[in-house]
């Protein structure tokens, strides 16, 4: 048996071992209670970060939303943002809302609205927050969409994504009229000699759509593209009564009232969508028609509208704001600036087929439809020359005495010179009055 050999400290931790042990089986009876030894205390977690939920409002499909919130969480997942879909009579239900201050931390109001609120105060100036955010970059905004809600130097919101009117024609009917397809630097007077080739109205066969009496706001871009304006910049003073302003209008009145290139109202009752059916050449309308042009049956393209003097289109958006009773701003800052962001607007205008307010997205073309082959290219240059929806103060009133105006000169019962002389006045003082 081989002999251990132990150095000196394992000897006397056995010594002492062993003294220990029969100390204790001899004096058990008569020796105090040891006193214990306190367990090593656990190591207490860092608690996570408390969560803060904001609420979310707009009015479109909630399904890019959802995807939006999912991919802010992956890198700021302590705010909680409920998403609130109010899909009919959205204008109201927010001005409800901001009256009895229940209003949303961030809303994404159209363009009227925003400005309302801004002046009314129940949004927030974004400026100190953009100011900083190193990574914000105002330069990738379009400019004319960016700049919108500036009013005494306050930005009260910024937009995401954006839908312009383009001249949408039907290449089959071009193709059966032997008529060559329309171009991009192409005149009223152009539009009107193609028109004029297409158009069977005993075949109710026409070939330049309607003009939505009822719409306003689309009768603007005639004015826009024969060099006039409806406001000045600042909505002090309307300008229906200049001369480019009463002869875009008459223009188009009296192609309407002719009937020959164009269904009047009466003609079209009861057609149902004309462009898409197949009975009208051309149309000029917003973009987000695209997706049902897609599906269906027939060959299509686009241009940019056709000019008498300027090239000009409506363009319809919505923005970001904040709402002033908000109680978690810094939170809403968070989800309102990843929304208007490379990534939330890109999930947001890919999902719609628009193209959005930052050029950077627009490089990697959310508006495209995949299978579908069409003059993509015109479709983001409408952000640099075309003009939002206007969003005069006194909205309500202001555009209803335009479309009265409008709907008389579209009828027949007055010339433009004398509705929009008569008209003017009256919407300058609705501009002027306080709110």
């Amino acid at each position: 048996m081989r002999k251990k050999i132990y150095s000196r400290r394992e000897f006397l931790r056995g010594a002492l071992a062993a003294t220990g042990a029969v100390a204790a089986a001899g004096l058990a009876s008569c020796a105090p209670p040891a006193t214990p030894v306190p367990a090593a205390p656990e190591a207490t977690p860092t608690p996570a970060p408390a969560k803060v939920e904001i609420t979310y409002a707009f009015h479109d499909d909630s399904k890019p939303r959802e995807q939006m919130v999912k991919v802010f969480n992956e890198t700021v997942p302590d705010v909680v943002v409920n998403l609130l879909q109010i899909p009919e009579d959205f204008p109201t239900k927010v001005l409800t809302m901001a009256a009895a201050g229940t209003l949303p931390d961030v809303v994404r109001m159209w363009e009227a609205m925003v400005l309302e609120m801004g002046r009314a105060g129940q949004v927030i100036d974004l400026q100190p927050m953009i100011d900083a955010e190193p990574d914000f970059h105002p330069e990738d905004f379009l400019e004319s969409l960016y700049n919108f809600t500036l009013i005494d130097g306050k930005r009260f919101g910024i937009s995401d994504g954006w839908a312009g009117h383009y001249a949408f024609y039907n290449k089959d009917l071009f193709d059966a009229g032997e008529v060559p397809y329309p171009e991009a630097e192409w005149t009223w007077d152009v539009y009107v000699d193609k028109a004029k080739m297409l158009s069977k109205p005993e075949e109710k066969i026409w070939g330049s759509d309607t003009i939505p009496i009822g719409w306003t706001h689309y009768s603007f871009k005639f004015i826009w593209q024969n060099g006039g304006r409806v406001f000045n910049d600042d909505y002090t003073e309307c300008l229906l009564d200049r001369p480019e302003a009463i002869e875009g209008i008459q223009f188009w009145a009296d192609l309407l009232q002719q009937a020959e290139i164009m269904p009047t109202p009466a003609q079209a009752e009861g057609l149902g969508d004309l462009f898409q059916t197949g009975r009208v050449a051309i149309q000029r309308m917003g973009s987000w028609i695209m997706r049902a042009l897609a599906q269906g049956d027939f060959a299509w393209d686009l241009v940019p509208e056709p000019k008498r003097k300027e090239r000009r289109t409506l363009i319809h958006t919505a923005f970001n704001a904040i709402a002033n009773i908000s109680k978690h701003k810094d939170a809403a800052w968070k989800w309102l600036n990843f929304a208007v962001g490379p990534e939330g607007s890109y999930i947001y205008t890919s999902y719609l087929t628009f193209p959005a307010t930052r050029r950077s997205v627009n490089e990697r073309k959310p508006w495209v439809i995949e299978g579908v082959e069409a003059s993509w290219d015109f479709i983001p240059e409408a952000g640099e020359y075309g003009i939002v929806v206007p969003a005069p103060p006194n909205e309500g009133e202001v555009l209803k005495l335009i479309g009265d105006a409008f709907q008389a000169i579209y009828l027949g019962k007055q010339t433009a010179e004398e509705a929009l002389t008569e008209v003017t006045p009256k919407v300058n003082e609705a501009l002027r009055r306080e709110m």
